[in-house]
């Protein structure tokens, strides 16, 4: 059984780590392209840019090391069914319990990781993410302008430009927003001018030759008020919000900060629901599990398709975590509906899954 262990615990973790680091490359490559990107049209210095590129390597590996390992089951045990290695060694008196021990002890183990990572690292890394804006906010607010895309990194406000010359933007559009982000104004200039205002945290953009709209709530065309023209028209766009956002947002706090906020609420009631609380520490510690559940399903469904072809285990494993990613976000979609219970409705995909994935193991260990 030694060498049995050795030779699959070899085929496995060789293949896991492959397709990891793959799936995680092609992954990363969105962020590195739109790092070039931004260092092309903004002044961010390169180690910022970096620095905001690795940090979404956690959540990446979050989705990566559970693909990975369901592939590499897929393609092992499905060549292993295939040329006859699984009926020998049931032959030989080995049932498959003993045969898949090692993979699910490498499961369980990657299981820890991804809980660490979803717990603690993921939220931290959101966080941090976040936070950085406020740095380059600070200190290079230009950075977070790019030319001919709308801008929305400053919440009630959207804006468009054609080109930016230092401090200067080239046909410029801003458009504010009310609370369910309807257009209540737009200005349209030829230039504007940025000054940063850091005593008042906001930016300040002095339109050159602008014209301004307002719009009806009702959104009736017909009702569109011209407002007057400018030849130099300051207007303040606040971040206050901005840098508060970063502070209060449920997907940048670790589990632990979550657990303490559901129990100060069970003490002191409050206004304030606890249902997005309940369904993201239950989507967390469920979420952890993707990789025990892929498994569990994964290695009696490779054993009876009896394929050896490497794409076939790469479309089963798509899938499969299409399948799982589309049901868990059904449940993190109802988190703002407590009547549905949808802190239990997480669960859904890891119980279906695995019982799914025993019953399979269960007909294949009798053939």
């Amino acid at each position: 059984m030694t060498l049995i262990h050795n030779y699959i615990y070899r085929e496995i973790v060789i293949l896991t780590v492959a397709i990891i680091g793959v799936l995680t490359f092609l992954l990363m490559a969105v962020s590195m392209f739109k790092v070039v990107q931004t260092l092309m049209y903004t002044d961010l210095p390169m180690y910022l840019a970096m620095k905001l590129m690795f940090l979404g390597v956690p959540l990446t590996l979050t989705l990566t090391i559970p693909a990975g390992l369901l592939a590499a089951v897929m393609i092992v045990f499905g060549r292993m069914s295939s040329d006859r290695e699984l009926l020998a060694l049931k032959a030989s008196g080995i049932g498959l319990a003993p045969i898949v021990a090692p993979v699910v002890v490498l499961a369980m183990g990657l299981s820890m990781i991804d809980y660490w990572l979803v717990a603690y690292v993921v939220p931290t890394c959101q966080k941090e993410f976040n936070g950085m804006k406020h740095e380059i906010v600070t200190n290079n607010p230009m950075a977070l302008l790019n030319s001919e895309e709308i801008v929305d990194k400053f919440p009630g406000w959207r804006i468009y430009f054609s080109k930016k010359s230092g401090t200067t933007l080239d046909d410029v559009f801003l458009w504010q927003l009310d609370a369910a982000n309807q257009v209540t104004s737009s200005i349209r200039a030829e230039h504007a001018i940025i000054d940063l205002d850091m005593e008042h945290q906001q930016l300040v953009m002095t339109f050159l030759n602008e014209r301004e709209e307002n719009y009806p709530h009702d959104g009736d065309a017909l009702k569109v008020h011209i407002g007057g023209r400018g030849e130099q028209v300051p207007k303040a766009i606040s971040f206050n919000s901005f840098y508060e956002k970063v502070q209060k947002k449920l997907a940048w706090m670790t589990l632990p900060d979550i657990w303490d906020i559901i129990q100060s609420m069970q003490s002191a009631p409050s206004t304030e629901s606890a249902s997005p609380y309940l369904t993201e520490l239950q989507a967390r510690i469920s979420f952890s599990l993707t990789t025990f559940t892929f498994i569990v399903v994964g290695i009696p469904l490779a054993i009876q398709t009896q394929r050896r072809e490497t794409s076939f285990g790469i479309v089963i494993t798509f899938l499969i975590v299409l399948l799982y990613y589309v049901m868990g976000a059904v449940g993190r979609g109802l988190k703002g509906h407590a009547g549905v219970y949808p802190e239990l409705i997480i669960w859904t995909p890891n119980i279906l899954f695995q019982v799914v994935g025993f019953y399979l193991f269960y007909r294949a260990n009798r053939k």
